[in-house]
């Protein structure tokens, strides 16, 4: 069948048809990844604002932690959340040990640990390690999820992620990129018992 052959009528109307159509796919083709996106987008909000609420909750035991040294009633709930009295290089030890156990529950390759100088924060102190440790993401949320839900409770102070040099990807083998992480984790610790 020769399109030209046709009624003008009926040209005229396949030749719409056609176009409806090549407008339809092309509008598909567009607002396909454009949904995609704003559904990324959407879960991405939604993963920041729970990572948000976790990090306000950390940050408001912080600030017990820091109110109880002129506080008796948050001085009982800060025992609870606090290491028990000692000199700043056993607070410090308590910290590396409870550091070192949730890197190797979770999997992570410690590789450094380092104390860090202990500060004062009103009656009571803060005592904290430096860890260098290489991990995957997997073993790096479970890590992070162990330090948030510590007794007593850690902070991590400062934090650094890099992907490791020797993380690469084999042909026809896919594994997770090994990440190289540096924290300083800290506890607050009771005044010694004089």
């Amino acid at each position: 069948m020769n399109f030209y052959s046709l009624p003008r009528q009926r040209q005229t109307l396949i030749a719409g048809a056609l176009l409806v159509a090549a407008v339809a796919i092309a509008g598909v083709a567009i607002a396909m990844p454009v949904v995609e996106m704003i559904g990324e987008k959407r879960e991405e909000i939604r993963k920041g604002e729970a990572d948000l609420a976790k990090w306000r909750g950390i940050a408001a035991s912080a600030e017990i932690m820091q109110g109880a040294s002129n506080d008796r009633v948050a001085s009982l709930r800060a025992t609870t959340l606090a290491l028990p009295p000692s000199t700043d290089a056993q607070a410090a030890a308590s910290v590396q040990a409870i550091v070192r156990r949730i890197l190797a529950d979770a999997g992570a390759d410690l590789k450094s640990v380092q104390p860090l100088e202990a500060r004062r924060a009103g009656d009571l102190r803060e005592a904290g390690v430096r860890v260098i440790a290489m991990a995957t993401q997997r073993q790096l949320d479970d890590a992070l999820f162990a330090l948030d839900h510590s007794n007593p409770r850690l902070f991590i102070r400062e934090a650094n992620f890099q992907l490791s040099s020797g993380s690469s990807r084999t042909a026809g083998i896919i594994e997770a990129p090994i990440l190289q992480v540096r924290l300083d984790v800290f506890a607050y610790a009771l005044p010694e018992e004089k």
